[in-house]
């Protein structure tokens, strides 16, 4: 009796320990295999003291750089797998001539929730009208902005993104009930495996997005961020079947790879449809971060774009 007792206590001292084992933590420079002026100029880029609001509730950080207070504003708006630096090559490029937020999404779970802090920090740096860059999730929730706020979106750049569909509910909603009771190591891990067999081949197996994805699977992003941007990934809003004229004018530029393992063809093909006024650039090859592997290029597309 007394040696089942200590084999249940055994058993259930290893359960507890599987789940609360922490992710474990690696920084960029640790992950990152090279010397070079990639990891030199986004070490000193993350040096940047960064700005932070609250809004319902929710503390959003985010990056700002004011050009003198002159020109147009570029909102960026990263993707599943991202934070405000993900961007920093273009903002490197661009802060010169614009002037740049760029948000870490925190852990909101609704589209709603996310446009309303994005609205907040505009109207806190006191910025009435912008151009929104969003890429993947981030590309969704600009969306969402041009549709419930056209007065404050300038252009958009829907870049690797999708529209709402139910093709990712339908293959996602189990997993996304389960999800809670998963691990956050067990996401991580998951979600780095993913990274090394799809997502990086497809980017020319380029080590900076190697590098920059893992350590965000390695405990930069949090378990209630991940679960967040899930959430936005999965919900399905209404699009109008005519919009109104104030969101038909806003510019739009499409960015898409043709060979993106985390965008289904179809899906691209009905982001072009759903907007048939927007221009539309094609990586060829560069897979689902081009503006990580193919970052002047990038820059050189939104630039061009912007002063049209």
């Amino acid at each position: 009796m007394k040696m089942r007792y200590t084999l249940l206590v055994i058993f259930l001292l290893v359960i507890i320990s599987f789940y609360f084992f922490q992710t474990p933590e690696k920084e960029f420079e640790e992950i990152y295999p090279y010397e070079d002026s990639v990891r030199t100029s986004l070490l000193s880029f993350r040096k940047a003291k960064l700005k932070k609001i609250e809004n319902d509730g929710i503390i959003w950080e985010y990056y700002y750089s004011d050009n003198g207070g002159k020109g147009e504003t570029i909102l960026f708006v990263h993707g599943m797998g991202g934070a405000y630096d993900i961007w920093w090559q273009q903002i490197e490029s661009l802060k010169d001539k614009y002037n740049i937020i760029s948000i870490t999404l925190p852990p909101v779970n609704t589209l709603k929730a996310a446009a309303e802090g994005l609205v907040a920090v505009l109207d806190y740096e006191k910025i009435a009208k912008t151009h929104v860059v969003g890429t993947s999730i981030g590309g969704y929730i600009a969306q969402y902005l041009m549709y419930h706020y056209p007065s404050r979106v300038s252009k958009a750049v829907l870049g690797n993104t999708f529209p709402p569909n139910d093709i990712y509910i339908n293959e996602n909603k189990n997993l996304r009930k389960i999800l809670p009771l998963i691990p956050e190591w067990v996401i991580m891990y998951l979600f780095r495996k993913n990274a090394s067999e799809k997502i990086i081949p497809a980017s020319e197996n380029s080590k900076l997005v190697e590098s920059y994805l893992h350590e965000q699977y390695y405990g930069y992003m949090s378990k209630k961020q991940f679960i967040g941007r899930f959430d936005i990934v999965l919900e399905y809003f209404e699009l109008k079947q005519n919009p109104d004229t104030e969101m038909k004018i806003i510019p739009k530029l499409i960015i898409e790879s043709d060979n993106d393992p985390q965008v289904k063809e179809v899906l691209r093909e009905k982001l072009k449809m759903q907007y048939p006024e927007a221009e539309v650039f094609v990586f060829h090859e560069k897979g689902h971060f081009p503006y990580l592997n193919q970052p002047q290029k990038y820059t050189q597309v939104l630039d061009s774009f912007f002063r049209k």
